[in-house]
């Protein structure tokens, strides 16, 4: 617990203005009433989620089983819970939240910058969780009044239809309830909800177990997800040649017709519409591109119909790149999966949470002991996000036992919200879609509001408190429109999880190396909250080397995340930075961790270490 004279100076007023307001300040020991039943609800919350239902099966469609998937989502929750446990360590022993610890390594300025960083992110997440929960209440709308399903496209710019919009919109003014209402509604929003999320999750499970004829043949039919049912091959020179897996398409998705387009500009979607249908017992067509070169990326389509049914399509999308004409096979290609896939998929697992491994003292400033909030994180973390992407599995592949024709459909059949619009009966649509909507009120106010409020609120504490700052989060969740992050599994899971874990990564390992190694957990409280305290790095307020260092820890891995995100073409980036990229949150961590340590603190912080 902090040292009490600290905590009478910041009483009487011995802080800066420009550095202080309530939300920011310590939290008094009174208010340090949350148990370790608390914080594991507060990750049973959290971790009962639409993407953790989908990250399993996200994982499958990369061709791992099953089983590697779950075990690759535990350890990487395993792991990232270490950083978790020691981040939270400060916010228990002195009740101060993350951008006012940030102040300690960064400066009581320059602690903005990773703040600001975080923040961001959160916007991003808090956008993604309120559009799937406003697509659970617009399908219970459609299921209620069917006229919806045609409601007016808004156009391009925007990509979704005019209920859409409506139903994300009002999600989103239910999130802003619980920001205007503060923390303590966030408490007893996860303590009541955390038993009924369990509850749902069970029943789901239980559904899948039976009506997908039994755990066995359920987990067989996760496999054919794991299978990729669209290959291309393009060779300078030489026509594309496409090619479907038939245990895919004859065993799941009922076509019987294809028709293919392929294209090196845009405009795909518009070139399939005028390609000829083809039987699809020809499963592979080569089709004619014009001049390709090596290198460069086309774009390829595949439509699938059911001649009986043609209204029943489904869009398969590649984006190839042309090999060079007569060039051999790339050495190292068996352990292609394995750095290709898997450890990139164990990197977008740790940085799945990595956001939370920053702020988590937003939350652990309220617990009652650090025994309560490194067994409640230990129970709460791990277990559930193994457990309840292990039910993603299973509803999924039983949803393939059950709806056949769900693959070919438009929407994933990994998405819970288009799986449970499969029921018919109101009920079941209601009380299922009202326990989806709660388990992402529940995350998204935990994980994407609190943090982005206490990190805008440090921007310019006399100005913005904690309820603007949740404020300023959801009109930039707004204006990200997540639904057009969520376009493709590949950009979501790599590109996005990946790419953010590569810059949470370095201040993650410049938090715990300051704190633990340099500072031997001591923290002069008030000197936190001051212009000119020993925190304020000479008065620029800055920690220069804390800053350059996170910089150094940050650029090995912008090539990779430029080729990845599809900004510079993959060719121009060597390998050794887009192998790098595939471990952007340990490297990034490790990297910031070594340096901070070895170079040390700057001369006015070499203070003796006194224990509060």
């Amino acid at each position: 617990m902090a040292d009490p004279h600290h905590d009478d100076r910041l009483r009487g007023g011995d802080y800066s203005p420009s550095l202080y307001n309530d939300d920011l300040a310590p939290t008094p020991p009174e208010k340090r009433t949350w148990t370790r039943w608390n914080i594991a609800a507060l990750w049973v919350g959290m971790a009962v989620c639409i993407p953790t239902y989908t990250l399993a099966a996200s994982l499958l469609t990369s061709g791992l089983s099953w089983a590697v998937a779950v075990g690759i989502i535990l350890l990487g929750n395993l792991i990232v819970l270490v950083p978790m446990a020691l981040n939270g360590h400060p916010g228990t022993k002195y009740g101060i939240p993350f951008p006012v610890l940030a102040r300690a390594s960064f400066g009581t300025r320059g602690a903005n910058v990773p703040a600001v960083l975080r923040a961001l992110v959160a916007c991003g997440w808090f956008g993604i969780q309120t559009w799937f929960g406003g697509l659970a209440v617009y399908q219970l709308g459609i299921a209620l009044w069917p006229e919806l399903a045609s409601s007016p496209h808004l156009g391009d710019f925007l990509g979704i239809n005019r209920a859409q919009l409506i139903c994300f919109l009002g999600f989103w003014a239910l999130n802003m309830v619980f920001v205007v209402k503060g923390m303590e509604s966030v408490k007893w929003l996860e303590s009541w909800s955390a038993p009924v999320l369990i509850a749902v999750g069970v029943g789901l499970l239980a559904w899948g177990w039976s009506s997908g004829g039994g755990l066995g043949r359920v987990l067989d039919h996760a496999s054919e997800l794991g299978r990729t049912p669209l290959t291309v091959q393009v060779t300078e020179g030489e026509p594309a040649r496409v090619k479907l897996d038939p245990t895919q398409v004859d065993g799941v998705r009922r076509a019987t017709e294809w028709r293919v387009a392929v294209t090196k500009g845009d405009g795909v979607e518009d070139l399939i519409k005028s390609s000829r249908w083809e039987p699809l017992n020809a499963v592979e067509m080569s089709v004619p591109v014009g001049a390709a070169t090596a290198g460069e990326v086309l774009h390829v389509a595949v439509q699938l119909r059911d001649a009986a049914t043609p209204g029943g399509t489904a869009v398969l999308r590649a984006d190839p790149k042309v090999n060079p004409a007569g060039a051999p096979a790339k050495p190292g290609a068996d352990l292609g999966f394995l750095f290709g896939v898997i450890l990139p998929a164990l990197t977008a697992m740790v940085g799945y949470w990595a956001t939370l491994s920053l702020n988590i003292p937003d939350f652990t400033r309220f617990a009652k002991s650090q025994k309560d909030q490194i067994i409640g994180q230990t129970v709460g973390l791990p277990p559930t996000m193994a457990f309840y992407s292990f039910i993603g599995i299973v509803a999924t592949a039983a949803g393939l036992v059950v709806f056949p024709d769900i693959l070919s459909s438009q929407d994933a059949p990994w998405d819970p919200v288009t799986l449970l619009g499969r029921f018919k009966s109101p009920w079941v649509l209601a009380l299922t879609m009202f326990a989806l909507s709660i388990a992402t009120l529940t995350t998204n106010i935990a994980a994407n509001v609190v943090s982005p409020a206490n990190d805008f609120a440090n921007l310019a504490p006399k100005y913005i408190s904690y309820r603007t700052g949740g404020i300023i989060t959801g009109v930039l969740g707004i204006l990200m429109m997540p639904w057009k992050l969520l376009a493709t599994a590949g950009s979501y899971l790599f590109t996005w999880l990946i790419g953010y874990s590569a810059l949470l990564g370095p201040i993650g390992g410049i938090l715990i190396a300051d704190y633990f190694i340099l500072r031997k957990r001591t923290l002069h409280v008030a000197e936190l909250y001051r212009d000119d305290g020993r925190y304020a790095f000479g008065g620029s307020g800055v920690n220069w080397r804390a800053m350059i260092i996170l910089a150094l820890s940050v650029l090995p891995n912008v090539p990779g995340f430029l080729a990845a995100a599809g900004i510079v073409s993959a060719d121009s980036v060597p390998d050794v930075f887009e192998t790098m990229y595939t471990y952007a949150w340990f490297g990034g961590f490790a990297i910031a961790f070594g340096l901070y340590v070895l170079f040390g603190l700057p001369k006015d912080q070499r203070e003796v270490v006194e224990r509060p």
